[in-house]
């Protein structure tokens, strides 16, 4: 980085801790023998459609969250986690508790495990811990498949021949947030803390275990026009699939509370990306990806104001197109989708640019 970038990175870094502020001191006391979340939707499974379950673990939450680089400025999940290290028996009974949800269901299944932060740091899920985990999966055959989500920087040949060695011959992907291919956008606009090397040292390690990794793509984030977001999306979109990317995660940012993203979006000075934008990323995504790719999508609030949305009329209708895309990956569903606010949406692709930089002067971060 040179001086001016080196100048603006410690900016965005002082104002994401400045959001976070005292939320920490926040977390709400939890029973620590309970998962912070778990939920049980379809989901797409290698080229099948069966269930996919998702346990967020209470743990201690993110290392990047909780360290003086002040975590990504449109994150707040750490404040689902127990704000302490969680005992090793704890954290094993959370995961029994949450796989209580998989009673009656048929193959094939997927598991996904969450954490607020990294399945596979040793400081917030203990090795033991990890190991009892990954055996209880393992134990039930209609598991298919396994997400484990984490930083690149965790990703190591001993770690991935441990779980390659417990979970035997399943399909195992590591959830990683590239977020932007862009070095640029991901360390000052999402304050991410790791380059695009890290990240595809990390899924070669992977890799070179027969794991997979499903590449976590953020749409728009802070301070980027609505027009180079969705260019940004698609261009990281079709560089993680280059790079060996499995699956393709695209995940449209939803304000959340004690960000700087939040702090932005109050202020006026923040838009969740249009609903257009997202399922025009899908669309021309797909078509310019390798078949054996899958690309999903899952819109956290969609069509809320502190999510992805549109007018409001047409919001379901493109919910509902995208879930279906994520479960077939046909285009087909996108074909039917209109709207009057797609002029709307037009006009800002074409003139956001140019507002934004006679606005300037007058734009400060928050």
């Amino acid at each position: 980085m040179n001086g001016i970038t080196d100048g603006l990175k410690d900016i965005i870094t002082k104002a994401s801790l400045a959001a976070r502020g005292s939320s920490l001191s926040r977390i709400r006391r939890r029973n620590l023998s309970e998962p912070a979340a778990k939920w049980v939707v379809q989901s797409r499974i290698g080229s099948e459609v069966g269930y996919a379950l998702s346990i967020v673990l209470a743990t201690s939450g993110c290392s990047h969250a909780r360290s003086e680089k002040g975590g990504c400025t449109m994150c707040s999940y750490i404040l689902d986690g127990a704000g302490q290290n969680v005992p090793t028996e704890d954290l094993i009974q959370q995961f029994q508790n949450a796989l209580t949800s998989l009673k009656g269901l048929m193959a094939p299944i997927s598991v996904k495990v969450y954490t607020s932060g990294s399945f596979l740091d040793p400081v917030e899920v203990p090795p033991e811990a990890r190991a009892e985990i990954l055996k209880a999966i393992d134990e039930d055959d209609r598991v298919r498949q396994v997400v484990l989500e984490s930083r690149p920087e965790y990703m190591t040949d001993e770690t991935a021949s441990l779980v390659r060695e417990i979970l035997g011959d399943r399909e195992i992907e590591i959830g990683m947030g590239l977020e932007s291919a862009d070095d640029g956008v991901r360390f000052l606009c999402i304050n991410k803390g790791f380059s695009l090397s890290e990240f595809e040292t990390a899924l070669k390690t992977a890799a070179s275990h027969g794991i997979g990794t499903r590449a976590y793509v953020l749409v728009k984030p802070p301070f980027l026009t609505e027009r180079d977001a969705l260019l940004d999306a698609l261009q990281t979109i079709i560089a993680a699939a280059e790079l060996g990317a499995t699956t393709i995660s695209v995940n449209p940012v939803n304000v959340q509370k004690h960000t700087l993203v939040q702090r932005m979006w109050s202020r006026g000075h923040y838009r969740p990306p249009w609903l257009w934008t997202v399922t025009e990323i899908l669309k021309e995504s797909r078509d310019q990806v390798a078949s054996d790719v899958n690309v999903v999508c899952d819109p956290v609030a969609a069509g809320k104001p502190r999510g992805t949305h549109n007018c409001g009329k047409c919001d379901d209708a493109f919910v509902k197109a995208i879930r279906q895309f994520s479960l077939d990956q046909s285009t087909s569903h996108f074909e039917v989708l209109d709207c009057g606010c797609k002029s709307q949406w037009s006009h800002v692709l074409e003139h956001e640019d140019f507002a934004q930089l006679v606005h300037s002067l007058r734009f400060h971060i928050p």
